[in-house]
């Protein structure tokens, strides 16, 4: 999980993420890169679209409560990550069928996009631990998120 808390920081965690369509949740993420300053605003109709594009080829709703939408992007230099959680589950038409709890939205920049297919996988493992994905779900603050992934807390 170190790969995925490098990649966070406070301010980039949405712990309240409302429900709605898949395409509101992706949208209500990037509105997060953007107010984060990881995004130019003028980059997010764009990415938005690459985003929407991405999932319609395939969800990147991976099962077990996780969903993972990402883009590769010529307007980043670097990747950007943001997360959202939603206690209640909500349909992100997951592989499992399963409501998602978990989003985590990376825009990646075109130029390093192989290098990051190692951070897609790593994440996934990462949150492939269901009392892990149970604890940062019930998550209220970045300190909660850091001992969700801590083996001795």
């Amino acid at each position: 999980m170190n790969q995925l808390l490098t990649l966070l920081h406070p301010e980039t965690v949405i712990f309240n993420l409302e429900s709605g369509s898949k395409e509101e949740v992706i949208s209500k993420l990037l509105q997060k890169a953007v107010d984060t300053h990881q995004i130019d605003p003028e980059s997010k109709g764009e990415i938005l679209e690459s985003l929407l594009a991405r999932e319609k080829s395939m969800s990147t709703g991976i099962g077990s409560g996780v969903a993972i939408p990402h883009c590769s992007v010529n307007l980043v230099d670097e990747l950007k990550c943001v997360m959202g959680l939603n206690q209640e589950g909500m349909d992100f038409d997951s592989i499992d069928h399963q409501p998602v709890h978990i989003f985590i939205l990376l825009i990646v920049p075109k130029t390093k996009f192989q290098e990051h297919i190692k951070t897609l996988a790593q994440i996934a493992k990462a949150l492939n631990v269901k009392e892990d994905r149970e604890k940062l779900i019930r998550s209220r603050s970045f300190e909660e998120i850091q001992k969700a992934f801590s083996r001795n807390v």
